[in-house]
């Protein structure tokens, strides 16, 4: 059985989820509550990707914080919560286990964190330097252009990606242990807002953005990414108060997924071509209401409706479309869902950890 990390809202974040909760899947596709650990609105979990270690960004606080399981594989805080930024909402580990990265959207900063041979963070946190939103200040400025960093995701040759919502831009990142230096950005149309990515296996890149529910195609040329093309994120028009949320790319390769919160969707996309083009499939109702986020798993998709606080599990179809409902656990203000107990996509080989949830 397959099992996951669900993290969430609590009661400082003006939610009703009980931390980050272990969840396990049946057979038939449907998840099951194991147990919660208390922590602080850990709007965002992730677990490292050789040790049993499960890193959480507690949000209203600005805080990070490592859990590690004990004897009976339940987790508590390795340490203290650490300051990371304004509003923390998305962390990453590096494939090589050495380096936390948190992407703050309330300041715009990425921060990142050594991590110790127990996956323990050790060090002060190391601030980025961004670059200075070309657009500010112009005509075609926005009334708000702040900084909000939303994401990270690092490639196979090392290069770490994130998104500033704020400034449109997807910024690209050289790493030299836990210090990251700017290379160079790409700018996308203003007011587009782009929040999340995935990576084909082509080398291209895929970019859900929250304010024109769009995806933007980057593929790198002579050492510098561009834009490739775009397309509408759904197969039915974007709705009023539409904002997409989580993109995700299916274990074949074929297929994306989108959450659109508002009308409450996920959307499945077609990957042709050498990974360059994109086309709708279908558009299926979440199971829920505000679909933050989502995880693929095999034949299975779990979606967290934060705001009706509930799991949604769907069976794939032969297209990739989550159109057959096979549960809902009902759970408080979800907004994450990670794998657990297994390795990340791309993470060093290796024997699994006893301790990992799904072989206790």
């Amino acid at each position: 059985m397959t099992t996951f990390w669900i993290g969430s809202y609590t009661a400082d974040g003006d939610g009703s989820g009980a931390g980050i909760s272990l969840v396990r899947r049946d057979a038939a596709g449907a998840l099951a509550l194991e147990w919660s650990t208390p922590a602080d609105s850990p709007s965002w979990v992730a677990q490292h990707p050789t040790l049993p270690v499960v890193y959480a960004a507690l949000e209203p606080s600005g805080t990070v914080q490592s859990f590690a399981p004990d004897a009976t594989g339940r987790l508590h805080p390795q340490g203290p919560p650490i300051t990371a930024g304004d509003s923390v909402c998305h962390l990453s580990i590096t494939r090589d286990g050495t380096t936390l990265v948190a992407a703050c959207y309330g300041d715009g900063r990425v921060v990142t964190f050594g991590l110790d041979a127990r996956g323990a963070v050790e060090g002060p946190p190391r601030v980025a330097a961004s670059s200075v939103d070309s657009v500010a200040g112009s005509a075609a400025a926005s009334a708000d252009r702040a900084s909000h960093a939303h994401t990270s995701l690092e490639l196979a040759d090392g290069t770490l990606l994130t998104t500033d919502l704020g400034h449109d831009s997807v910024r690209v990142w050289r790493r030299q242990g836990a210090l990251l230096s700017l290379d160079h950005e790409v700018r996308l149309p203003t007011g587009a807002g782009p929040r999340h990515l995935a990576a084909h296996p082509s080398g291209h890149v895929y970019v859900v953005t929250e304010y024109s529910n769009e995806i933007f195609i980057l593929k790198t040329a002579d050492a510098s990414w561009r834009i490739v093309g775009a397309v509408q994120a759904t197969a039915e028009a974007a709705a009023e108060g539409d904002a997409c949320s989580e993109i995700s790319l299916a274990a074949t390769g074929s297929h994306l997924h989108v959450g659109v919160r508002g009308s409450n969707r996920i959307a499945t996309l077609g990957i042709g071509g050498d990974g360059s083009r994109l086309s709708a499939i279908a558009d299926v109702a979440s199971g829920g209401d505000w679909p933050r986020h989502h995880a693929e798993d095999g034949r299975w998709l779990h979606v967290a409706n934060e705001r009706s606080g509930g799991v949604a599990s769907f069976e794939l179809d032969d297209w990739g479309v989550p159109n057959r409902l096979v549960g809902v656990l009902e759970m408080g203000t979800p907004t994450a869902v990670a794998p657990a107990g297994a390795r990340q996509p791309g993470s060093p080989s290796g024997g699994s950890p006893a301790a990992w949830p799904d072989e206790q």
